[in-house]
């Protein structure tokens, strides 16, 4: 009885102490194995210092809306719904409008971003380092900087002369930051006087993006300058 129970303890602990081979080859992508390696290869953390940029058009098209609206314009989200459904929109391409409020979107909050660079932005619509032309004729306009910004005269008009809601400020050159007391209640305001920053097109200096002498009531009829992305 002894020499039976010793036999059935030994086949229990050769069972126990030994374990299937690892056959896993990670290398082997053809594998479940290896397909699970190189899933979990590009499982990049978001903080992470490596994590990949997202990518945007080169070069990227620009324009006016065909169609001008007062300083309601729905906030940030709807201006953009107004590029995506203009008349002067290419027929691809997501596109966004170059304005701000400090809070949805915003260029800098100092000076061409050169404080922080890219960090300072919030949704922001122009990349670094990009070739940016006009929607018809692909005229360059300008080429932006590493912080994602632009601080020279520009190469070319952007478009036929007209009025642009941005809610940039102009002081009295490139600035990029947020005119934060003249974006017209973020958006959303027809009715108040001297509330919005826009610029004029036909200029190739910062005049493009803001006025410094001039600010439009809510009710003026302004166009949007949209961006592809």
């Amino acid at each position: 009885m002894r020499l039976k129970n010793c036999t059935y303890c030994m086949i229990l602990f050769f069972f126990v102490s030994c374990k299937p081979a690892d056959l896993c080859n990670e290398s082997d992508t053809s594998s479940r194995c290896g397909i699970l390696k190189l899933i979990d290869s590009f499982r990049i953390s978001p903080n992470s210092s490596s994590s990949p940029t997202i990518p945007h058009c080169s070069p990227c098209k620009m324009f006016v809306t065909n169609t001008p609206y007062n300083a309601n314009l729905g906030g940030i989200a709807g201006a953009d719904l107004k590029c995506s459904v203009d008349t002067n929109k290419p027929s691809t391409g997501v596109y966004k409008a170059l304005l701000v409020d400090n809070v949805n979107r915003r260029a800098c909050t100092s000076l061409n971003c050169n404080v922080s660079g890219v960090i300072e932005h919030i949704d922001w619509v122009l990349a670094p380092n990009t070739n940016y032309i006009t929607a018809v004729g692909s005229n360059l306009v300008f080429i932006s900087d590493s912080n994602g910004v632009y601080n020279n005269n520009l190469l070319t008009t952007i478009s036929a002369p007209t009025g642009i809601w941005t809610g940039i400020r102009n002081d009295p050159s490139w600035d990029w930051i947020t005119d934060i007391s003249y974006t017209c209640s973020s958006w959303f305001d027809d009715v108040s006087l001297t509330c919005g920053s826009y610029g004029v097109t036909s200029w190739q200096d910062s005049r493009a993006i803001a006025i410094t002498s001039a600010k439009a009531n809510g009710s003026t009829q302004n166009n949007l300058l949209c961006v592809e992305q």
